[in-house]
């Protein structure tokens, strides 16, 4: 079973790194859930949100994630071209800042970002990613998992997810936004509304035109009107697309935007670092 195979690669060691303004804790132990060598691309799991006797239950979590990460078209076609780390970063408090209640977290991650409660940011990106650095140099991507059970994530710079049943389809939505550049498949605001490889404002010149598959669909908003278009209609009954509907498969637009961009990080990276022999 992959599940095994995956699970045997599980090492430890211990990584430092310096305190920074954020004054976030310096030391951090990281696990080796797979690694494939210096050619692949490195995800890291994050905590946040987790006290040091709650970390059990961050790794659990991160491990599945993992596992459904690598399960998941098109990411299952590069289970050998990722390293997989978990972060156990320690929060002084449990859980995450909300509109309501402030709480003392690693990443300084808040709920209801630009009025949209289940919408996970952390205040500071950039320091986010500086103590990244310190812990993990060479880092690619970030999953940060949020010591919650409510629905909720977040998808750009970073990738945010909490522990609610459907984290595994949130990851892989949110990882279109983060390593795709994707844009959502339905209405949420006017700032998310633009050019992307899955939404185009001018249908004619659609990036996904010649793709099988797809088509050119209007995206609308609450008052009907027409705010974009998209590859796919997405339907309770449709198979497309994971950006417009958990559940869903990623359609082929967006398969190949994904697609596209690992294989460009994949060549970059094997242009710049020496074969061992």
């Amino acid at each position: 079973m992959f599940l095994l195979a995956f699970l045997c690669f599980a090492l430890d060691f211990t990584a430092v790194a310096s305190t920074d303004s954020a004054g976030l804790s310096p030391e951090c132990r990281i696990d080796t859930l797979l690694y494939n060598g210096e050619h692949a691309i490195n995800m890291v799991f994050a905590a946040e949100g987790y006290r040091s006797g709650e970390l059990e239950g961050f790794r659990k979590l991160g491990r599945g994630l993992a596992e459904y990460f690598l399960s998941a078209p098109p990411f299952s076609d590069y289970t050998e071209d990722f390293n997989i780390f978990l972060a156990n970063t320690v929060s002084d408090e449990s859980g995450i800042s909300s509109p309501e209640e402030e709480r003392n977290t690693f990443f300084k991650v808040r709920a209801g970002n630009h009025g949209i409660g289940r919408l996970l940011v952390p205040e500071d990106i950039g320091k986010c990613e500086k103590a990244l650095d310190g812990l993990l140099p060479g880092w690619d991507f970030i999953c940060i998992c949020v010591n919650s059970k409510e629905y909720g994530g977040g998808g750009g710079d970073l990738t945010v997810v909490t522990g609610h049943a459907l984290a595994g389809e949130v990851l892989l939505h949110e990882l279109g936004h983060s390593i795709g550049g994707l844009a959502d498949e339905y209405w949420s605001a006017a700032e998310f509304i633009g050019e992307f490889p899955n939404m185009t404002l001018s249908p004619d010149n659609a990036p996904w035109s010649g793709i099988p598959g797809t088509g050119t669909y209007p995206l609308l908003r609450p008052d009907g009107s027409t705010a974009a278009y998209i590859p796919c209609r997405t339907t309770e009954n449709s198979a497309y697309c994971k950006m417009g509907m958990l559940g869903k498969d990623f359609c082929p637009a967006c398969s190949k935007a994904i697609s596209a961009a690992i294989e460009e990080i994949l060549v970059n990276r094997r242009r710049n670092v020496p074969d061992v022999l």
